[in-house]
């Protein structure tokens, strides 16, 4: 039986959404995108970003950011945010499925987004526009011009006000002038990706660039019972990118995109926990090999998204008027087998059926000041809104003995928990900068925010089960439909001191404040706790840091030292006795680190780099509202104590006009813990990747060969503590493969 739920509604006048479409445009970041690196071969590459929401040097922005460009993003195949996670500091990310991805950024994360009105810690946008779903709604990567990652609150310049951080995804812009490339890579597991693109003039004020992208593998893992490959990828995507030069003080562009991804889902694979006595149920029962699933069922993850933006830039002079408007969909449907087993040996073979879908749609207008005065001004007004379907259905059967109201009886059945939201999120902002002295520049903003959310949240009981059974799987105690809304309100300011003590040395100090919103459970065991919210978390944060370029930049130097104070920290609870995952304001917390990136260029052919970071991150007054224990003082979850990355790029000529291309980069993670028990936690494991070749001086076409994970290291993205088992998904494990790229 498969039960999917679906509801219509108006969500923006057409009259609105053609004005978003029609009167967009590019601003100086994409004029600046045509020509983004300022250095090649003549010491550390030098990036233009726009994390201040205006194109300038990474290294003059007083911000903790990591930027990778294009062709870091080309070379290292990275497709997925996933692969972004070693190359920053403070980051870490784990994926319970491809539905529920899981960043954290200097301890702030969202475990799953498992209700509908569940917003994410670290937001993610693509050409400005915030993506409200990580998995459901997020496209694969490729043809960027480069990606921003933002560590600490964002709660002045960044619509959907965020709390942990936000990563800026920013797709590369047609030229003028007539260019096409691409690359094909093949590999193990039967691997094929594929990437082109073609951009130029269609008339004397019109461009275009065509993206298109396609990716596959077979499956990493294998699901024994039903020989199904699980965790394999067929995914393909494309993106058509217009810009108009409307007149010489007017430009506007327009990106619209596609994307679909499918395969069998995660795989999960039971190992004894060593935090209980004995043996689970499951693992004594089972071959133990983390590449195997023993489920009865079919699994599967499936997905599709789409967007269109619009922009329009008109320079008035001394200021700049930017409209901006885009529409974001996702839906999404994925099915795995909790336990990664059947019944027996699980106790249950519960297994998930989950539908989403999100619609959101977004409008901003901001008039920014010339960037060249002593005074400079932005200030703007946001708007948002976020439509979502969520269902998850529990299908369940157990072995276990026993009659009507027995634990058989809850772990036997089948039920459906449906939410339908709606979220309007309003805002006005403005930061102004002050140059106090040619060298000294003050800077203070702020973002008034007001988020309305509306639930309805519906559990139905669709099968008890076995004859005369008298319950629903749990957590359901009762069939009911619930309607709720609510409105949380917050002003956020920032404010920072700058200090440019040469033109290659950088000092600054920030205060800011960021929160996330509100929200209702996904799945709870009665209406009571359908309607109950838990309640909008905040965070201020105060930095100090550093940004300095050495020797005619061959070396570069990013220091950033942070402190952050949580109150009403949203975490996410495992109800063992209900069997579900709750979200409460269980505790308030404390984080303080220390980052770094360095990068140097001894010579024209060799840039050797490093990052990392050091993080105390503990819960402080935090009862378990469940349970009431106390966790005060307990490490945070998801946050290992240090992470590094360390790594070597040449490019050497060889003569007649080739060159020896090569990189070796090795990403270390500490011990983390996984729940805020301090238990179960995953062994520090480091992952080591590199390629080799050879290539045209001009960049005109390379053949190289790469493998990632070389050492075949076993670690988990994802685990459930579950009777006795750790139910575990694991990581890739080693690929390799050749790639030819060429442009013309």
């Amino acid at each position: 039986m498969s039960v999917r739920f679906r509801r219509g509604r108006l969500l923006l006048t057409t009259a609105s959404l053609a004005l978003g479409v029609l009167m967009p445009a590019t601003s100086l970041a994409n004029e600046l995108q045509e020509q983004p690196v300022a250095s090649t071969n003549q010491g550390v590459e030098v990036l233009v970003i726009t994390a201040r929401r205006r194109a300038e040097s990474l290294q003059r922005v007083p911000i903790a950011v990591t930027a990778l460009g294009s062709e870091q993003l080309r070379n290292e195949q990275i497709t997925d945010l996933s692969e972004i996670a070693a190359y920053v500091p403070s980051f870490t990310y784990q994926s319970q499925n491809s539905m529920e991805s899981e960043m954290f950024i200097r301890g702030v994360g969202t475990t799953r987004l498992n209700g509908a009105t569940a917003d994410p810690s670290v937001g993610t946008f693509l050409n400005e526009i915030y993506i409200g779903r990580r998995g459901s709604a997020t496209p694969p990567l490729f043809d960027l011009e480069r990606v921003e990652v933002l560590r600490g609150p964002q709660g002045t310049l960044y619509g959907k006000n965020v709390v942990g951080g936000a990563i800026n995804l920013i797709t590369a812009a047609p030229q003028d002038e007539f260019g096409a490339g691409g690359s094909v890579s093949i590999g193990n597991y039967s691997s094929l990706l594929a990437e082109g693109f073609v951009t130029g003039a269609l008339s004397e004020n019109l461009s275009a660039r065509l993206s298109l992208y396609r990716e596959r593998h077979d499956g990493f893992a294998r699901n024994v019972i039903r020989d199904e490959e699980l965790e394999d990828r067929d995914s393909y995507a494309g993106r058509l990118s217009l810009l108009w030069n409307a007149s010489d003080n007017v430009r506007i562009s327009l990106v619209a995109d596609y994307s679909d991804d499918q395969g069998g889902g995660p795989s999960r694979n039971a190992v004894d926990d060593p935090t209980q006595p004995g043996f689970g149920f499951i693992t004594p029962n089972i071959p133990a090999n983390p590449r195997l699933n023993h489920s009865p069922y079919e699994q599967y993850a499936d997905r599709t998204t789409g967007g269109l933006t619009g922009r329009m830039d008109w320079d008035l002079g001394n200021s700049t008027l930017t409209y901006l408007a885009g529409y974001r969909y996702g839906e999404a449907s994925g099915r795995w087998t909790q336990a990664g087993a059947g019944s027996p040996p699980s106790i249950t073979d519960s297994t998930l059926t989950q539908y989403e879908q999100y619609r959101g749609y977004t409008q901003e207008l901001r008039l920014a000041s010339d960037a060249g005065n002593r005074l400079r001004w932005i200030g703007g007004l946001y708007y948002l809104y976020e439509d979502i379907e969520r269902s998850s259905r529990n299908t369940a059967t157990s072995f276990l003995p026993g009659g009507p109201g027995s634990t058989r009886d809850s772990l036997d059945g089948d039920n459906i928990f449906i939410g339908f939201s709606e979220t309007r999120s309003y805002a006005v902002f403005t930061e102004v900068e002050f140059d106090i002295t040619p060298a000294v520049t003050l800077v203070v903003g702020g973002r008034y925010t007001r988020d309305e959310k509306d639930l309805q949240s519906d559990a139905i009981i669709l099968d008890f089960g076995q004859p005369g059974d008298l319950l629903s799987p749990a957590p359901l105690q009762e069939e009911y439909s619930v309607t709720v809304g609510g409105a949380w309100s917050r002003f956020t300011p920032r404010v920072s001191l700058e200090w440019d003590v040469s033109d290659n040395l950088l000092v600054y100090a920030s205060y800011s404040e960021g929160f996330k919103g509100a929200g209702w459970q996904g799945a709870t065991a009665n209406a009571v706790a359908a309607a109950t919210a838990y309640n909008p978390e905040y965070a201020t944060t105060y930095e100090i840091g550093l940004k300095a370029d050495w020797f005619s930049n061959r070396l570069r130097t990013n220091l950033a030292a942070f402190y952050t104070d949580f109150s009403d920290l949203q975490v996410e609870l495992l109800d063992d006795v209900n069997l579900t995952l709750v979200v409460a304001n269980a505790a308030d917390a404390v984080i303080s680190g220390f980052e770094f990136e360095v990068q140097a260029s001894p010579t024209d052919w060799l840039n050797l780099f490093a990052s990392g970071s050091i993080i105390n991150a503990e819960y402080k007054d935090y009862i378990d509202p469940l349970r009431g224990i106390d966790y005060s003082g307990n490490q945070m979850q998801r946050t290992p104590e240090y992470q590094y990355a360390v790594g070597a790029d040449i490019r050497q000529p060889v003569g007649n006009n080739l060159e020896l291309i090569g990189n070796i980069n090795y990403a270390y993670q500490d011990q983390m813990y996984w729940g805020p028990n301090e238990l179960n936690f995953e062994p520090g494991y480091g992952l080591l990747n590199a390629r080799v070749g050879i290539g045209a001086e001009d960049g005109r076409w390379t053949l190289s060969l790469w493998g990632r994970n070389l050492t075949d290291e076993l670690y988990r993205v994802s685990i459930i503590p579950f009777v006795g088992d750790e139910v575990s998904v694991f990581g890739a494990p080693r690929t390799y493969g050749v790639r030819l790229t060429g442009r013309f």
